[in-house]
């Protein structure tokens, strides 16, 4: 036999392992994880199982210091990026004159509680609008932002998702739906308590989660999760919680190719079988090249120095803007062209900022990323078993083919393009993101109805 018939066999081997791998989903058993812990340092007491209600109230000196610290410090220009550093300019003059009060009185026009969780105090909103008639179903909604994001990137899609009938929306065939919205900031993060014992990472955000969730006898609810981070954390409360989860909305995921072997093979494929773009990423003008690079530039990966890191940030205002400047930028647009005054408004940003100095956030998030991302990431390679949708935005700077979605989400029923936004996208299109969450919770109400 010639050397070209041996040449055949191996290449068609090849081939039919890659295919039956591509087609194929991996099947993990669920994630065990402990029932409990407790994160301060003092020996462990029982929680402080009441709801408070909280007030946003900063000193005014920790916003004169931020000023004051602001103005004098030196800036790093930019190389060869003019333009970049001219917003950065302007963002320096709105945090100069930044009126917190006005804003401190607009966060603290929605209702916000804190309860203790392993012994940290949980800080989250909650926001529900009377029914409007007798027919209509109130749904609990929990919402999970990410990083460098809050609980604040969502007050435009909270009045749309608790009152939609104002807002032009008519959802729910036999009875309306409103949705009865929780917002919490992750433990670590602004008005939430900061972990103290070392260790702390997303599996315990997952479980302070959806023991708030049991706290406000909330035993089924539907999840949102956004920015990153957030849509992570979501991913893995679905998957710890399937019983009480009803359904997954989740904004932007990205699975990596290290989810699997089998994903991996995927991944493999794609770049064997398309040199040069997929048809898919020809249509969004990525290359699946792009993708791979992105997990490979740290755009998920975050510092293994958390702690100088953070160190550096806490006490340089300029430094700290500097950095959420910069991610926003990088999450917010594929291209390194666009600007992010076309995007957000100075205002806008300068809130996220002003929210994670004053807090003392960034040391805190940078540390439970590193956990989380860096060390013990088991739980990335949870899989999903409720009912899953998918939102991409627009300018997201990557994305996944269904394919490789459904080796997370095997019980993915939609994938849904939005016209416009990166990851911080509620901010940019409110509407839209909305409508999206709307319309998956309707079919799936729908379809308990059948059942």
């Amino acid at each position: 036999m010639s050397s070209w018939f041996f040449a055949s066999v191996i290449v068609i081997s090849i081939f039919s392992i890659l295919l039956s791998l591509y087609v194929h989903k991996p099947d993990f058993p669920p994630l065990e994880i402990e029932p409990d812990d407790y994160w301060r340092l003092d020996e462990p007491e029982k929680d402080d199982d009441a709801i408070y209600p909280y007030t946003i109230d900063v000193d005014e000196a920790l916003i004169n210091q931020f000023k004051e610290k602001l103005e004098t410090e030196r800036y790093l220009a930019t190389q060869h990026d003019a333009e970049r550093d001219e917003y950065f300019l302007d963002l320096k003059k709105v945090l100069l004159n930044f009126d917190w009060s006005q804003h401190q009185n607009f966060l603290n026009t929605f209702k916000q509680y804190r309860t203790e969780i392993e012994g940290l105090r949980v800080h989250f909103l909650r926001v529900s609008t009377p029914p409007k008639s007798k027919t209509s179903r109130v749904v609990p909604l929990l919402i999970v932002h990410g990083f460098p994001g809050s609980f604040w990137d969502f007050f435009k899609v909270i009045p749309i998702l608790t009152n939609p009938s104002r807002h032009g929306f008519d959802f729910g065939v036999d009875e309306s739906i409103q949705f009865d919205v929780i917002v919490p900031s992750l433990p670590g993060f602004l008005f939430s308590d900061k972990p103290v014992k070392s260790g702390f990472n997303a599996i315990a955000t997952a479980r302070i989660l959806g023991k708030l969730m049991h706290r406000l006898d909330v035993d089924e609810y539907f999840v949102h999760g956004a920015e990153g981070y957030g849509g992570d954390v979501a991913t893995l409360l679905a998957s710890l919680y399937p019983q009480r989860v009803t359904g997954l909305h989740v904004s932007n995921p990205f699975v990596r190719p290290t989810f699997s072997t089998l994903t991996l093979a995927k991944f493999a494929w794609k770049a064997l079988s398309h040199k040069e773009k997929t048809e898919e990423a020809e249509e969004e003008g990525i290359e699946l090249t792009d993708i791979v690079d992105y997990f490979k530039q740290d755009k998920f990966v975050y510092p293994t120095n958390a702690q100088a890191f953070g160190t550096a940030l806490l006490n340089s205002p300029t430094g700290a803007a500097k950095y959420i400047e910069s991610r926003w930028h990088q999450l917010s647009t594929f291209s390194a062209d666009t600007s992010l005054r076309r995007l957000f408004t100075l205002d806008e940003l300068a809130t996220e900022i002003y929210l994670y100095w004053l807090t003392d956030t960034l040391p805190s998030a940078l540390t439970i990323l590193d956990n989380s991302y860096n060390f013990d990431t088991v739980w990335l390679s949870s899989q999903v078993r409720v009912p899953t949708a998918v939102s991409y935005s627009r300018d997201s700077p990557w994305r996944c083919s269904e394919d490789v979605l459904g080796d997370m989400y095997l019980n993915l029923t939609r994938v849904t393009e939005l016209p416009k936004g990166g990851t911080f996208h509620h901010l940019q299109d409110g509407h839209k993101i909305s409508e999206d969450i709307f319309s998956f919770v309707e079919l799936q109400l729908m379809k308990e109805k059948k059942v």
